[in-house]
């Protein structure tokens, strides 16, 4: 998981580094130029903004993506009769469906597929760990901890910061990135207007939300495998 972890400073420093050029542009806008210098307008700082909230949310959901493809990584380096009856699960549901296809006899002849794969008792293929149907967000990232009974270890301050409805339509930080970062990105709204209502602080308000409980989460992951949290426990696999 520490690849994951410094993937995710990676980011979190770009972020920041393209939210302070959104800052300076935004010092010049309407600033007296020659005529041969472009000039800055809010129109045009106005597209920087959705492009900072599509961003954003492609953070999110990229070290949400690579946390999964290691947590499944790492859970077949342990022969399948030793995993939880949660995280077999997770594997049947990664083997059967890709997200894709209708499930029906597709499936029967999977399910027929990984049943010589755990009766071999070697350890299978590596596999990512399905997602929540939807976008990234912080109700579907615990829903997934939940399926694969990881704990989830956040401070008061990093609970409230991404659970409080403190957006519009009483949602959270996470919910209200995502809806924004659909309705731009499948043209319910333009660039322009993507994000119109919000200041660049704000803009950096909702990161200081999201971020946080990003870096929290991958770090719970982290834990849940360095303590194999994934096998059942020694005195219940006799």
């Amino acid at each position: 998981m520490r690849e994951v972890l410094a993937y995710f400073e990676e980011r979190e420093a770009e972020f920041g580094r393209h939210l302070s050029v959104a800052r300076l542009l935004e010092a010049r806008v309407d600033d007296v130029v020659g005529e041969e210098d472009g000039q800055v307008e809010i129109r045009h700082i106005n597209t920087l903004k959705s492009g900072l909230l599509i961003h954003l949310y492609n953070i999110v959901e990229a070290v949400s993506t690579r946390t999964m493809e290691v947590v499944g990584r790492t859970i077949v380096t342990e022969k399948p009769k030793l995993w939880t009856e949660n995280v077999l699960r997770e594997w049947v549901r990664a083997a059967i469906w890709d997200g894709e296809e209708r499930l029906g006899e597709v499936a029967v002849i999977r399910l027929a597929s990984i049943s010589n794969v755990l009766a071999s008792g070697n350890p299978p293929a590596a596999f990512v760990v399905k997602g929540e149907p939807g976008s990234w967000d912080d109700a579907a990232i615990k829903k997934v901890a939940k399926r694969l009974d990881c704990p989830l270890t956040l401070s008061r301050a990093i609970r409230r910061a991404a659970f409080e409805p403190a957006y519009l339509n009483e949602m959270t930080a996470m919910k209200y990135l995502a809806s924004r970062r659909n309705a731009i990105a499948h043209g319910a709204t333009t660039f322009e207007d993507g994000a119109r209502d919000h200041t660049l602080a704000e803009i950096a308000e909702l990161a200081g939300r999201v971020f946080p409980f990003l870096k929290a989460v991958a770090e719970s992951y982290e834990l849940f495998l360095d303590t194999k949290g994934f096998l059942v426990p020694q005195e219940n696999a006799a």
